[in-house]
């Protein structure tokens, strides 16, 4: 619970601080109205960044997952305090990395912009949570479904390896030159592919049969997706490489392996979809299994979003500009935000022995979140298609491809606010539930509440 509610707050105040920094790309005129160093855009626009990557994302999943895995194994989990402990000190981190951006800047480096001591206590406290959920695997590599366990155990070893390997060689002075750019770049690759998404693949393919009632198809092609995902994952950020102190075999291998990654995609997509075939209805019925088809869904679009742009012509085309942008939003909130929100409301009730409320506020929550993102990665992927064509145009003045912009900045400022009023309403939900200030009419939990038959329930989804 201490993870998932930081993970709601940071999303609210990192949603907010969002939208204050793209209303200082629309009206310049406010840095001369509020002088504010803290608040200047070149201090929000990685602060959002950070507070959406390790202050929302990576604790809910964490928290989600500390109900799961317990429940899917058969094994609770020991030394509770210690795992308490544990998540406050993630906490800490977030609000440390906060102030320390606030208040001197960004580092520079790209996904890792606080200080050595914060990345530090990212290690302590994710050792301490991912130890607890190992142990929770224990029984369940014997019994029940194998592609959510081997996605589990290759994030757990992709973080700490990714994060303390960057430490060492971006801050330590063993990557000096363009090595800093190309450590910089595999690093990006780690968290997003190695760690991200495998956790949300986790709750995808364990989840999703246990909702809709059908189960995984053919496991060898699970298998070997999980196989290409875990060895391809951590090349593909060279591919955003271009004209650059990077080794053109290294741009190749990029290349290669997002093309290859998105076969990998390509393999899950035809066992996940059989999964939502036929379950409109129930869609309808269930928020957490409509928030988990969008983020299904949603991981198809972002690999094949990033096999488009690995292809040499668009590559050159799109580099520094708001195609990145794009990029990042489609992942982070479309893919990773719509899992774990899904994933939230499937297993919170049984936790916490409750239900959520028939509300409107749910609904609100579904469409706000997922219209707000559709208009910001929609206006970011044509504002920097249009960006790269003009930049590559020596004939257009820069005053004019910055005029050109505004109306997509102006749309993006709309979806952020969109997203913004859906958090809002989720947390209008959520703080009272977890109080029970709200009749629980909703389905209460696909999972018993407490350990004594954690399979009893994996064959069926909830009524």
């Amino acid at each position: 619970m201490v993870l998932l509610v930081g993970s709601v707050c940071w999303a609210l105040l990192g949603a907010g601080l969002q939208v204050l920094s793209t209303l200082q790309l629309l009206i310049p005129s406010l840095a001369y109205l509020l002088p504010i160093p803290w608040i200047g855009y070149g201090r929000l626009a990685p602060l959002t960044n950070f507070l959406f990557t390790y202050g929302w994302i990576m604790p809910g999943f964490l928290g989600v997952l500390l109900i799961l895995v317990p429940r899917i194994s058969g094994i609770p989990f020991r030394y509770g305090p210690i795992l308490t402990s544990a998540a406050l000190l993630w906490q800490l981190a977030v609000l440390v990395g906060l102030s320390e951006i606030l208040w001197n800047g960004s580092t520079g480096l790209l996904s890792l912009p606080f200080s050595r001591p914060v990345t530090i206590l990212f290690l302590i406290s994710f050792l301490v949570l991912g130890t607890g959920l190992t142990r929770g695997l224990g029984r369940s590599w014997k019994s029940g479904p194998l592609l959510p366990r081997l996605y589990l155990l290759g994030a757990l070893l992709a973080f700490p390896l990714g994060l303390g390997t960057a430490e060492i060689l971006l801050r330590g002075g063993f990557a000096p030159g363009a090595l800093q750019l190309i450590m910089q770049y595999v690093w990006t690759s780690f968290l997003t592919h190695l760690w991200l998404t495998p956790l949300a693949l986790v709750l995808l393919f364990q989840l999703l049969p246990i909702l809709t009632g059908k189960p995984v198809g053919s496991l060898s092609l699970g298998l070997l997706c999980w196989g290409a995902t875990m060895t391809l994952g951590g090349w593909v950020g060279n591919s955003l490489a271009s004209d650059g102190p990077i080794p053109s075999w290294l741009q190749s291998a990029g290349v290669v392996s997002t093309l290859l990654l998105g076969v990998a995609v390509w393999g899950n997509g035809t066992l996940l979809k059989p999964l939502l075939d036929g379950q409109w209805e129930e869609c309808r019925r269930q928020v957490a299994l409509r928030f988990l088809a969008v983020g299904a869904w949603s991981y198809f679009a972002s690999y094949a979003w990033l096999a488009f742009l690995a292809l040499p012509g668009v590559r050159q085309t799109t580099t520094f500009t708001m195609v990145g942008q794009a990029t990042q939003s489609l992942l982070i909130f479309s893919f990773y935000g719509n899992v774990m929100v899904g994933a939230l409301y499937a297993l919170l009730p049984a936790s916490r022995s409750m239900g959520w409320p028939s509300h409107p506020l749910l609904t609100m929550h579904f469409w706000l979140t997922n219209m707000g993102m559709a208009f910001v990665i929609s206006s970011y992927a044509l504002a920097g298609l249009f960006q790269g064509l003009a930049l590559n145009d020596p004939g257009v003045p820069m005053s004019t491809i910055t005029s050109f912009l505004r109306p997509f900045l102006f749309t993006v400022l709309i979806g952020q606010i969109l997203w913004w009023m859906g958090q809002l309403a989720f947390s209008t939900l959520f703080f009272p539930s977890l109080l029970k200030l709200f009749p629980s009419v909703a389905p209460a939990a696909i999972f018993p509440s407490d350990y004594e038959s954690p399979t009893s329930s994996l064959g069926q989804a909830h009524p």
